[in-house]
């Protein structure tokens, strides 16, 4: 009976491992996924004005984004390329700068406080964003269409 309990444990630990190994996959990429839209939305609103960028480093870099990398066989977002780009914790400018999507963990619009129009909160720009780009897709559909 004894010689048994090992072999029981052994298999119990190696299906436990499996199953935790499963999920973590699985939650991995479902966290990633959501972080890249949300930046993909934040981008596509903020083209153009300045944003601040935190990246895995824990470094702040803000910038005006000028231009989105984008795959070109699959259309998803590569990186961002800002400009007059001060890096908020060294206290360094750059004229030009690129970071990769990779590196990025968060990204934020800069508002001043002179001009509270322009004010708007982080879900308003993602739900304009998104508009845009639905308004975008539907376009393209009726132009392939021929309407």
């Amino acid at each position: 009976m004894s010689g048994k309990i090992p072999k029981l444990i052994l298999k119990y630990e190696k299906t436990e491992k499996e199953r935790l190994k499963k999920n973590s996959k699985i939650n991995n990429t479902q966290s990633k996924n959501s972080n890249y839209s949300y930046i993909y939305f934040v981008f596509l609103y903020n083209k153009n004005k300045v944003v601040e960028i935190r990246t895995n480093n824990f470094d702040a870099f803000k910038g005006e984004i000028i231009e989105l990398k984008i795959y070109p066989t699959n259309n998803k977002l590569k990186g961002v390329i800002l400009i007059n780009v001060t890096n908020t914790t060294k206290c360094c400018t750059y004229k030009k700068l690129y970071i990769p999507l990779s590196y990025i963990s968060t990204c934020i619009p800069v508002v001043d406080n002179t001009n509270t129009k322009e004010q708007k909160d982080i879900s308003n720009a993602i739900l304009n964003s998104y508009k845009s780009l639905l308004v975008n897709e539907i376009y393209e559909k009726f132009k392939k269409i021929g309407g």
